[in-house]
């Protein structure tokens, strides 16, 4: 049997976890993946909540283009949330730039200085810290969003090194151990009350934060577009969540999905 394939644990559901009556908690110590497992099951969750699915451990960790997350046991988040909105939603492509915005918002009440590497990726020091991965499931009667997340808490160094792209956690920049679960908390909540935004106003209230955070302003970046890609100067986001890169020619090319590389 493949890590694709293999049966998770029964998950522990503990609806109090968050204090939230709006909010479901499912908890697994071993996992292939938590977005995948909230796809097959989508249909079970409450719509009118937010469902929260953790894990200690997943065996089939994945981010954008199928890559590979890895992250030992109980020493990150790994959290996936799942919710509902109507069809073709206009905010749906502002879903994971929001919890990317909510996790850099609860690292920097941790006292660090995050960036966000454009449209969800959140970097300290220039190194990816947290990735996220944004997914739907059609439903009868609206869009299920599953929308995963992965934070280096406590990861050692020595695994961080292993990793294909500069990786670095909480743990490898202070020296301190944190508390997984506290920052969880911290990070379900805040996602929970951004999304309330989100949901009745759009990007637009987040639009000064996100661009004050953009990572690589002023510089030269690619930007990948399915099979093409774009080389200029990163500008700005906009209130549309768009990034602009302005090109050699002084055009100012406005992107609203793709992959900086």
């Amino acid at each position: 049997m493949s890590a694709s394939q293999e049966k998770p644990t029964h998950p522990e559901k503990v609806k109090s976890k968050f204090q939230d009556k709006n909010i479901d908690h499912l908890h697994f110590e071993t996992i292939n993946s938590t977005n995948t497992w909230a796809k097959l099951n989508a249909n079970t969750f409450n719509p009118d909540k937010i469902t929260c699915i953790t894990a200690d451990v997943q065996t089939a960790g994945r981010g954008r283009f199928n890559r590979v997350w890895i992250s030992p046991k109980s020493k990150n988040i790994l959290v996936t949330f799942f919710f509902t909105l109507p069809k073709q939603a206009p905010i749906l492509s502002h879903v994971g730039q929001i919890l990317g915005l909510s996790c850099a918002s609860v690292l920097e009440r941790q006292g660090f200085s995050p960036t966000i590497k454009w449209p969800n990726d959140i970097l300290l020091e220039g190194k990816k810290v947290a990735g996220i991965l944004a997914e739907t499931v059609t439903l009868d009667h609206y869009m299920g969003v599953v929308v995963g997340i992965g934070v280096n808490v406590n990861m050692e160094k020595e695994l961080l090194d292993t990793i294909d792209q500069p990786a670095t956690s909480l743990a490898a920049l202070t020296g301190r151990t944190f508390s997984v679960q506290e920052l969880l908390e911290h990070l379900v909540h805040q996602y929970a009350a951004d999304l309330a935004i989100l949901k009745e106003k759009g990007f637009s209230p987040f639009h000064r934060h996100f661009d004050r955070l953009l990572a690589y302003k002023g510089t030269t970046i690619t930007c990948r577009i399915g099979s093409a890609s774009v080389t200029g100067i990163c500008k700005e986001v906009d209130k549309e969540g768009r990034l602009h890169i302005e090109l050699p020619s002084g055009h100012v090319e406005k992107i609203s999905s793709g992959e900086l590389i």
